[in-house]
């Protein structure tokens, strides 16, 4: 070996030498969960309903409604249903996995995941009956005092899980035959109703350790053959608000022994009866306490069967009045929500043949809208939560 040769072998073990002591310098890193920023009440939770080609591999995406960033995303496994409990610490998520991706040994389960991290913090394991199907705000329910969460079943026949929040325990399994959604009593912990194929509401009390104690069925509050109800009610105070297919506007209160009804009306007038305006979508309605006012999706030449086709218009509805106040176009809503601000907004999910989600900020009041996310922010579009 020249003397080149050991000067350059002499160099390289030098500087290898220097480099493996400065690698060693550099501090381990460890693995962190990032907090989210507080909540605004502007954060949105959306079930992301992917193409069939993967829909055992749903997700959860958290989103600024603000700015429509994406802040995160939890697994939602296959066809699951996921809510909010009323303290917005903790996400629901009822949901089935397979031992092989899309088939193989099936595993029902009821995950608890942190608002703040996103982080899993427990677990129930349910009995393997849960409904799955489109994701409909009705079929995971957490009852009055956050004492009980109750869970669709559906083989098909229809039953309720009634899960011990403190223990994260199944405590029993109410059969509900002919019955299907959930509506917790918002009064009483031990109390739910859920409406039926004949047009009543079927309300049943269970004790502490989930022991039913009693059922009454309610006389027939709709036409299930002549003008059906959407299944995903929403809260007005103690009172569910309920559309049907052909804009009539059920408000039921399920918070006593037998559920009860006011008398049912309509929003649509005679000029939009005639051009067959009619709601469409899956949870395509909200209501906000602050204005008293209810959105609603709307399309034109309704027909049977056009129930879920997504909204050309969202309509702005008073309570009180039982009149359209406003109008505004949209661009295929098929979820609407609204936050709790004094003034508040309201959020659409809107699809467009199924496989392509966006976000559109409006102004609750005005239904100005604010903005809009990019057109495939989404692979689908599920239930949207704003929280």
């Amino acid at each position: 070996m020249n003397i080149g040769t050991r000067y350059a072998a002499f160099a390289a073990t030098v500087m290898g030498f220097s480099a493996a002591t400065a690698f060693a310098e550099l501090p381990i890193e460890h693995a962190t969960v990032a907090e989210l920023k507080p909540d605004n009440g502007h954060r949105l939770y959306i079930a992301d309903k992917t193409p069939p080609a993967h829909a055992v591999d749903s997700k959860i995406r958290i989103i600024d409604g603000d700015d429509f960033r994406v802040l995160g995303q939890l697994t939602n496994g296959s066809f699951g249903s996921f809510a909010i409990s009323a303290d917005r610490k903790t996400v629901f998520d009822a949901t089935s996995f397979f031992s092989r991706g899309d088939h193989g040994t099936r595993t029902d389960v009821v995950e608890y995941y942190d608002t703040s991290t996103l982080n899993p913090r427990s677990e129930t394991i349910l009995s393997g009956k849960r409904a799955m199907s489109n994701q409909y705000s009705v079929f995971l329910v957490e009852s009055a005092d956050s004492k009980y969460l109750l869970v669709q079943n559906a083989t098909p026949a229809s039953s309720i899980s009634i899960i011990d929040l403190a223990s994260k325990a199944v405590l029993s399994e109410i059969p509900t035959a002919g019955c299907f959604g959930i509506y917790a009593s918002s009064k009483v912990p031990g109390r739910f109703s859920t409406l039926c194929g004949d047009g009543a509401a079927l309300t049943v009390d269970f004790d502490s350790t989930g022991k039913e104690t009693r059922r009454e069925r309610s006389a027939a509050l709709f036409d299930p053959e002549g003008d059906a109800l959407f299944i995903s009610g929403v809260k007005m105070g103690d009172k569910t608000i309920f559309i049907s297919f052909l804009g009539n506007v059920h408000i039921i209160d399920f918070s006593g022994g037998v559920a009860a009804q006011e008398t049912p009306w309509t929003f649509i007038g005679p000029k939009q009866k005639a051009a067959n305006w009619r709601p469409g979508g899956y949870g395509n309605f909200a209501y906000s306490p602050s204005n008293g006012q209810l959105y609603v999706g709307m399309h034109p030449n309704g027909e049977e069967g056009s129930h879920k086709t997504p909204a050309v218009e969202i309509w702005k509805v008073d309570v009180v009045k039982h009149a359209v106040t406003a109008r505004a176009k949209s661009d295929g809503a098929n979820y609407l929500q609204v936050s709790k601000d004094a003034h508040p907004l309201l959020f659409t999910v809107n699809v467009k043949q199924d496989v392509q989600g966006s976000i559109t900020r409006y102004d609750a009041d005005s239904l100005k809208i604010l903005g809009t996310s990019k057109p495939d922010l989404l692979e689908g579009g599920g239930p949207i939560w704003v929280e």
